[in-house]
């Protein structure tokens, strides 16, 4: 088979070409192993400006030249210098940075590191939209649609940074616009079988906090951190009619650590007496709510994640016959999408689902007393629109 033709003809060494699938062309400056020795990396260009890309090349094969004769590596930017790496740092002690939540900016830090590997030592006004769209293309091909979109969300963050802080012109974001491909979204939910095996099993290993948490995620319709971080404090005792009668209802009053904004819904019954367990007789409302029982440790994300994968691992294995099949794919935030699912077929509205979710709870601390009445009143029949399903009873 005939190769297809060079974009660039007689290319500058290094400058490499790969047809995608999708029919566009993939060019890029490839250091050999002793120039990457040196400190130098590779560098995407751009097939829509090949007379850009050549002599970009050139550049880049003039400095390898220049350090492979002097004999020295490749300078790192300096802490005054205007490079991505300076500006990852420099965000970072802004407190657009350190006022974040936790597991955002460990998010946030993940890319970062991929960032600075990539484009550490490059200057921040280089970059172009045609460079970040050939980087996305790349990205796309060899990490998928999702990797892709996250990666190019946190550069878009540095470099509005950039123009915040003087960095880059007003409006020159390169990664605006950039018409990425949207990716599939996740629709996996849990089946009331899974859910029961689940809870059971965390009872039955030790690990009973994981239990309360799945039966609060799914019943409650809250976030894995909000769940593990949720303390004694956040819940309140109270005599309220129902049916007639006078009973006993927990309040859980959150405060999410994604949005910051607050919410408060009545206990669903099927977690009721665990969670009220756990504060009977509680002096410290700081207290979590959910310890470790392996260690007495608060939980973290990488512990939580750790003995929920125990339990979901050790809940397959007592599935002896395989009729829980995709219970080893569950995830930990399927739980809260699960929620959505069995509230809304119980009759809920999107508006009252919505309230436990948090996507319509109020903000403004000061306006808690007037608005946090009705919202519990409307997130909790979100909560209390979630039944079992009822077998029906067989005839003689």
């Amino acid at each position: 088979m005939k190769r297809p033709a060079r974009l660039i003809p007689d290319a500058p060494q290094g400058l490499r070409e790969r047809p995608r699938a999708d029919g566009t062309v993939r060019i890029w400056w490839e250091p050999s192993a002793a120039a990457r020795k040196l400190g130098f990396t590779g560098v995407e260009l751009d097939e829509r400006r090949l007379t850009w890309s050549r002599r970009e090349a050139e550049r880049l094969n003039r400095e390898l030249a220049a350090a492979q004769k002097s004999g020295k590596p490749r300078p790192l930017p300096s802490a005054g210098g205007r490079s991505i790496e300076a500006l990852i740092e420099a965000y970072r002690k802004s407190r657009l940075y350190t006022e974040l939540a936790p597991k955002t900016r460990k998010s946030y830090e993940g890319h970062f590191r991929l960032i600075i590997g990539k484009w550490g030592s490059h200057q921040t006004r280089e970059f172009t939209k045609p460079v970040m769209r050939a980087w996305y293309e790349t990205l796309l091909d060899s990490k998928g649609p999702s990797m892709a979109i996250a990666q190019l969300r946190a550069m878009s963050l540095l470099m509005s940074y950039a123009e915040m802080i003087g960095w880059r012109p007003e409006g020159t974001n390169p990664c605006h616009r950039l018409k990425m491909k949207t990716p599939t979204p996740r629709k996996r939910s849990a089946s009331w079988a899974e859910v029961d095996l689940l809870v059971a099993t965390a009872d039955r290993i030790g690990l009973p906090s994981i239990g309360t948490a799945i039966l609060l995620s799914l019943l409650q319709g809250q976030r894995q951190t909000d769940v593990f971080m949720a303390r004694v404090g956040d819940f309140s005792d109270h005599l309220v009619h129902r049916g007639g009668q006078l009973v006993q209802r927990i309040q859980w009053t959150v405060t999410r650590s994604k949005r910051g904004n607050t919410g408060a819904m009545w206990l669903h019954d099927e977690v009721q007496g665990r969670v009220d367990a756990l504060i009977d007789g509680s002096t410290d409302p700081h207290r979590r709510l959910l310890r470790d029982e392996e260690t007495g440790a608060d939980y973290d994300d990488d512990l939580f994640v750790r003995r929920w994968r125990k339990v979901r691992d050790a809940a397959v294995q007592a599935d002896r016959f395989g009729r829980l099949q995709g219970l080893a794919t569950l995830q930990f935030r399927d739980l809260r999408r699960t929620f959505g699912i069995l509230s809304r077929s119980g009759g809920a509205t999107k508006d009252d689902a919505a309230d436990v979710l948090g996507n319509s709870a109020a903000t403004n601390p000061q306006l808690a007393d007037t608005y946090m009445p009705s919202q519990l009143d409307t997130a909790s029949r979100a909560v209390e629109a979630i039944k079992r399903p009822v077998r029906p009873k067989k005839t003689a």
